[in-house]
């Protein structure tokens, strides 16, 4: 039983591609902040849950994974350089921009090889169990089709179905359409799944880590969550366009896959409003407007980057005093 806690502090970090960049640089910042107070506290130590769903999970698992010794900016800096220079291997720019529109109509855009070279390179055959932190990370299973959340507990040891770290961010982040599903197997029971991208169901972490949270501290009087973003865009539909659309004008890419988006969106809706209607949560959420600017999530064009690094220094900008707020809060 892990010991009792009057304050839980959960992070939770969205999916979102390519945009998972800006709760990186925001990431930077509150480390800067708090040690400007004098905490040099480790994330893995600081948030008693950690929690990321897609591009979310990796920053999530390079959080807390070893060794100890490993300090936050060493992390952060591992996952700048990801977003801002790798991405372009993983969402490599198409030679021909009409064939692979078409190629994406019948198999996933990219073939997933230079991610999980990155996950191997990264977290090496590290698992939940070395986790530093108690963690838990949203997938989808299409063998049994139902959710499914990694999870991990720093007080038990010997879970029954035990996984690679490389293996985990590998399943949370296969993006239907953009990526093939991970075939993994469970280490401790040989169980084989077919995981798809958990941001199908749960691309705001936040009510999975809480749900989490109260099942590892029931006795907590306060559940602070800090709820990070990677940048809100709206794509709106004309009715007289959708009343034509049958199977292939709602599942078109061209147009943003329009079923899959209404359904993460209304579910990240949804989640949301359950989150702020609990008596016992605090929620420092930050995420920012895309303007209208279409930043799609395997745009890894140096253009887009520099666009992700203006909203994220217009995020902490516009919550400077949420984030003081914040950083004295973690004090305490």
């Amino acid at each position: 039983m892990i010991n009792k806690k009057d304050i839980v502090k959960i992070l939770s970090i969205d999916g979102g591609g390519v945009r998972g960049l800006i709760p990186c640089i925001f990431l930077d910042h509150l480390r800067n902040e708090l040690d400007s107070f004098g905490n040099k506290t480790p994330f893995y130590d600081l948030f008693d849950v950690i929690s990321g769903t897609s591009t979310g999970s990796l920053i999530s698992l390079m959080l807390i994974k070893p060794p100890e010794d490993y300090t936050d900016h060493e992390r952060l800096d591992l996952l700048l350089d990801l977003y801002e220079n790798k991405t372009k291997e993983i969402f490599p720019e198409a030679k021909c921009e009409i064939c692979q529109t078409i190629k994406h109509f019948f198999r996933p855009k990219y073939n997933g090889r230079p991610l999980r070279r990155l996950l191997r390179q990264n977290f090496k055959n590290l698992t939940l169990e070395d986790s530093l932190s108690n963690l838990i990370i949203p997938a989808y299973d299409m063998i049994s089709m139902r959710p499914y959340l990694f999870k991990h507990r720093i007080d038990v040891k010997d879970y029954y179905h035990n996984f690679f770290l490389k293996d985990v961010g590998l399943s949370s982040s296969a993006a239907p359409t953009y990526l093939p599903p991970a075939n993994v197997k469970s280490i401790t029971s040989g169980e084989s799944y077919c995981f798809v991208d958990g941001g199908i169901f749960c691309n705001n972490p936040s009510l999975c880590a809480y749900t989490y949270a109260k099942k590892l501290y029931p006795h907590a009087k306060q559940y602070i969550i800090v709820s990070l973003g990677t940048g809100e865009y709206v794509r709106t539909y004309e009715c007289k366009k959708v009343k034509k659309w049958g199977v292939l004008g709602w599942m078109n890419p061209i147009n943003g896959i329009p079923l899959l988006t209404a359904y993460m969106d209304s579910q990240m809706e949804s989640d949301n409003y359950i989150i702020n209607s609990m008596d016992d949560v605090k929620e420092y959420r930050f995420e920012i407007s895309l303007n209208g600017i279409s930043s799609e999530l395997d745009d890894s064009s140096e253009r887009n980057i520099d666009f992700l690094k203006g909203k994220a220094a217009e995020l902490i900008l516009l919550n400077r005093h949420k984030i003081n707020q914040l950083v004295k809060l973690l004090n305490i």
